[in-house]
């Protein structure tokens, strides 16, 4: 939901070569990835629902660089130096705390996850999710793999496997509800234009908040947040082992993976529903698939030499 920004902008932005040779053969894995030091074991299969979320814990993790810049259009570039500095002391840090007060005092923003573990292996270009038997096949997801440079698909972040599951894969979901939608609507609709962009600027990045929140819970169960920073800020660099992707991105481009998605964590519980589109509703909600190998980055698949992302 919501445009890209943040560690969305990481994941459309990743740099990979410009050259391509056509009707080259594409290698089954990519040649630059070493086999993850270890398969973390999952702490459960299957899902779990959680809705006992204090909004008070989601707001740490919020990116206000990217919330007053991409959401609130305050940018450095459109005005001097000294006039930024006074929006963001006058308008945009004051505007945020009484919106969280707002938010806390009226229930505006209800959080809610749904997360699971899942035995895999990877096929070529496919991520095969199997039954908890890890013999069964349940779901099959097929990635873009890079005609250059590194050869990257992502199904190459786990071990391949033939019938029988060999790693773990995780999903998440989240929502923060579609009350803050419908606050949103009621501004917009009785042209209080600058609140609603406050508000619903703060639900698109209070969901990105809330999915950063559970990816950190998902690495503690599965017990690989020993390489995590201490320092929140820096976790939106993506400073941990792992990477979480989100379908409709350059490295899993197809939306209709939503629905595989929809299939193994069955998000309706938590009031998530998927449109004719692939689209989540409500719109502050985000999936994900979680990714434990320590050299998973964001990058990109292109077809054709030049730039921009698949």
């Amino acid at each position: 939901a919501g445009p890209r920004h943040g560690r969305r902008d990481q994941e459309v932005a990743a740099c990979c070569p410009n050259h391509v040779v056509p009707g080259r053969s594409l290698p089954e894995r990519s040649p630059t990835l070493r086999p993850a030091p270890n398969v973390p074991t999952a702490p459960f299969l299957g899902s779990r629902v959680v809705t006992d979320i204090r909004v008070e814990d989601i707001f740490p993790y919020l990116n206000e660089r990217t919330l007053f810049s991409t959401q609130w259009q305050f940018r450095k570039n459109n005005v001097a130096p000294a006039e930024y500095e006074r929006q963001m002391r006058e308008v945009a840090y004051p505007a945020l705390e009484r919106l969280k007060r707002l938010c806390l005092e009226e229930n505006i923003l209800r959080p809610a996850v749904v997360y699971g573990f899942f035995p895999c292996a990877a096929a070529g270009d496919d991520l095969v999710v199997y039954e908890p038997d890890a013999r069964t096949e349940r779901v099959r997801f097929t990635f873009p793999r890079q005609e250059f440079g590194d050869y990257l698909c992502l199904s190459d972040y786990f071990r391949p496997g033939e019938g029988t599951a060999t790693d773990v894969v995780a999903f998440s979901a989240v929502t923060m509800g579609d009350e803050v939608s419908r606050r949103a609507k009621e501004l917009f609709d009785s042209n209080r234009y600058t609140d609603y962009l406050y508000l619903h600027g703060l639900g698109v990045e209070a969901a990105e908040a809330l999915a950063e929140y559970a990816h950190k819970r998902v690495r503690e169960e599965w017990g690989i947040a020993g390489d995590d920073s201490p320092v929140i800020q820096r976790l939106f660099k993506k400073h941990y082992r792992g990477c979480r992707y989100s379908f409709g991105y350059p490295a899993c481009p197809n939306l209709e993976d939503q629905a595989r998605l929809f299939d193994l964590l069955e998000p309706q519980r938590i009031g998530l529903r998927l449109s004719e589109q692939f689209q989540l509703e409500p719109e502050q909600s985000t999936t994900a698939l979680i990714v434990h190998h320590p050299q998973a980055k964001y990058f990109n698949v292109r077809r054709s030499a030049g730039c921009g992302a698949a």
